[in-house]
């Protein structure tokens, strides 16, 4: 067999060549040196042998793996050779989580030649589709923000009711954060809570197939050191926001540095909505520390630990008080049996570490004022663009 088992069907020829060229054009300010490459696939390696045993067992038996310059496909498979290539330019243009995702689906080529005999049937027939079973991969290929091997910008959606609801909950978010009265904007935000809350309650009344519905994204850029405040609004997003968050191995590959990377998974609306509460956090944070520390001259570093540990405590017991209230009303949230059971396929293998809280100090007590007063804002001009996902420095 010549051909790789990932040749590309017809595309959008014009939309294809509007994506090429905006990647040739970042490509060229961004060439990857001999000693990157070489970094580059020996990390791909690690990826393929940690995937080999998360979810395999070990059963495949590693590959040679080569980076292509072919345009028209994100990866693919030669079984005589044994051999997995990646292009190149997604390599340098899109996410290490997009890289990683490609990867996957090739390695499901792996298991269908390798492992189960390689049955005369398409490309992407039954047993591929079983093999993404096996290795938790979309058989579309899709990586992070919606990226497809087919087509690297993704295709649009038309707008769906939870996109309708995701959006009225947000103007919401915004009413309350530009109420002056306090009563109006607690009573906004309690609201909004209250909708997403009802949202998942209906529908895990529905009867559909436990592991339907959900997706992943990947949040904020990949860190070499995580900071402390980071991990705690993760724990918010999967406390109150109905979502399931795990930090992953992720890759600079512009600087060869290992790292780690937010992944949260749920439904469409709910993995929108903790994209957006993390944003919001994220920028708020920095932002709120920023005037703390100047007002008061703070010069201690550890003051900005102890500020945003109190930030978003303060922050968290809002939560737990909407909650509360809804709980009165009879609306609670027992879990997601359909997420717990996604993410267990997807995440086979996890551990779990304990955060320490930061010392009480002054720092920390005016951090739980402004959080207790925080709310949840960022523009909205018409709607979040979503990001392709390139390496971009800084």
């Amino acid at each position: 067999m010549n051909e790789p088992a990932d040749h590309c069907p017809d595309l959008a020829r014009e939309e294809w060549e509007r994506h090429l060229a905006s990647d040739e054009a970042f490509l060229a300010e961004r060439p990857l040196d001999a000693e990157l490459e070489h970094k580059l696939l020996r990390r791909l390696g690690e990826s393929w042998r940690d995937l080999n045993y998360r979810y395999l067992r070990s059963r495949l038996k590693p590959p040679s793996v080569r980076l292509h310059d072919a345009e028209s496909r994100w990866g693919a498979w030669y079984p005589r050779r044994r051999l997995i290539t990646i292009a190149r330019r997604q390599v340098l243009a899109y996410t290490w989580e997009s890289v990683v995702d490609t990867l996957r689906h090739e390695m499901a080529h792996q298991v269908v030649s390798e492992l189960m005999g390689d049955p005369p049937e398409p490309p992407h027939g039954p047993a591929f589709r079983d093999a993404c079973r096996l290795l938790a991969a979309d058989p579309a290929a899709r990586g992070d923000g919606g990226v497809s091997l087919l087509s690297p910008g993704g295709a649009g959606t038309d707008a769906t009711p939870d996109d309708a609801r995701l959006l009225r909950v947000q103007k919401l978010l915004k009413l309350a954060d530009d109420n002056p009265n306090e009563h109006e904007a607690k009573a906004a935000f309690a609201r909004a809570s209250e909708l997403m809350l009802k949202y998942n309650l209906d529908r895990t009344d529905l009867e559909q197939p436990l592991e339907s519905g959900y997706e992943y994204r990947y949040l904020g850029p990949s860190r070499g050191r995580t900071p402390h405040h980071h991990y705690l609004i993760a724990g918010i997003l999967q406390e109150f926001f109905f979502v399931h968050c795990l930090w992953v191995d992720s890759y600079t590959v512009e600087t060869g540095v290992k790292g780690h990377r937010l992944e949260v998974m749920g439904t469409k609306a709910n993995v929108g909505m903790a994209d957006y509460v993390y944003d919001c956090l994220i920028r708020q944070s920095e932002a709120l520390w920023r005037v703390y520390k100047r007002t008061h001259g703070i010069k201690d570093r550890r003051a900005k630990r102890q500020y945003l540990d109190g930030l978003l405590t303060g922050f968290r017991r809002q939560l737990v008080q909407t909650k509360a209230k809804s709980a009165e009303r009879g609306l609670i949230w027992l879990g997601d049996p359909g997420l717990k059971r996604y993410a267990r396929v997807r995440h086979p293998r996890t551990t779990t570490t304990r955060l320490d809280s930061a010392d009480a100090s002054e720092a920390r007590a005016a951090g739980v004022r402004d959080g207790e007063k925080l709310r949840l804002h960022k523009p909205m001009p018409g709607g979040k663009a979503r990001s392709r996902g390139r390496l971009l420095s800084g």
